[in-house]
């Protein structure tokens, strides 16, 4: 008799623990499922704009801009004025938003 209380207690408690780990699998699917490539590629394209950023602070400090970035600096400016938002520029010239948001606050649009 004691034998079968044991074994029904030992049944209830792997039925809890099934239960439980059920529970955390749920709980952290998102992490399993997380995407790992897409958070590794903007952490590079975010190091790509420090870089940038750094490159355009040597050149200002040095009072140099190349063609590209001053056509950039243009584009970003006249699409402003024209209505765009960051956003938009952005897209529409290939730079990133932050790129954007740079330059117009540079010109004091922003």
């Amino acid at each position: 008799m004691l034998r079968d209380y044991l074994i029904y207690l030992l049944v209830f408690f792997d039925f809890i623990i099934l239960i439980f780990l059920i529970f955390l699998y749920f709980r952290f699917k998102k992490l399993i499922n997380f995407p790992w490539e897409e958070l590794e590629a903007s952490i590079e394209r975010a190091q790509e704009l420090v870089e940038k950023l750094r490159e355009i602070k040597r050149g200002s400090l040095k009072g140099e801009t190349s063609s590209k970035e001053q056509n950039h600096l243009i584009q970003v400016v006249d699409l402003y004025k024209k209505g765009f938002n960051p956003k938009e520029i952005a897209k529409n010239l290939g730079l990133s938003t932050g790129e954007v948001e740079i330059i117009l606050k540079k010109k004091g649009l922003l």
